[in-house]
């Protein structure tokens, strides 16, 4: 709404036609944010399932190294995550 220019007389036809545009683009705006929300919240669910799947195969893979007398041969996530950290510092 750059170069609009705001007309502050009450009974104006074009203040009306004004506040009616505002309203349907924060309309718009509200409605957008909304479907974002959605598709983010979708996103966050995919994600943590996917985190689920990766840990049950993780833990199956650390329980068939150890069946197989290899335990160190598979990581779980944690002694990943600490074998990072140690790097790191």
């Amino acid at each position: 709404m750059k170069g609009v220019k705001i007309i502050k007389e009450k009974n104006d036809p074009q203040r009306k036609d004004q506040l009616i545009l505002i309203i349907k683009t924060l309309t718009k705006m509200h409605n957008d944010i909304v479907l974002l929300q959605e598709a983010y919240m979708s996103c966050q669910q995919d994600l943590f399932h996917e985190k689920w799947k990766y840990r049950h195969v993780a833990r199956t893979l650390k329980k068939c190294a150890k069946r197989l007398g290899e335990p160190d041969l598979v990581m779980s996530e944690e002694e990943l995550d600490a074998q990072i950290r140690r790097k790191e510092n």
